[in-house]
């Protein structure tokens, strides 16, 4: 499924340091969610280009990124899913 939402060039079997780094951009987060309960997240800001997913996140700007986690997070916390700080993208989260 993370293919289908926009992880390109994620490896098929990702490990726990290539996932999280993929889902950093909130891409991913959005889009899966959008495609759990379509229009949860309304704007997806993706990659300027048609490039493949830069898996550090630097094919968006600081403000791209943390507006996609943003709008992930309120999606989320609206309907009232336990959450997480977006911090835990950068530093791995309390639980792996």
């Amino acid at each position: 499924m993370v293919g289908v939402v926009g992880a390109k060039d994620l490896p098929a079997e990702p490990s726990e340091q290539e996932f999280r780094l993929g889902l950093r951009s909130g891409i991913i987060l959005c889009n899966v969610l959008n495609k759990v309960y379509s229009g949860a997240v309304p704007k997806v800001v993706e990659s300027p280009c048609d490039s493949a997913l830069v898996l550090d996140g630097a094919a968006l700007s600081a403000f791209q990124y943390f507006e996609n986690v943003r709008n992930f997070l309120v999606a989320v916390q609206e309907m009232g899913i336990p959450t997480f700080e977006a911090s835990d993208l950068e530093q791995g989260g309390k639980s792996g």
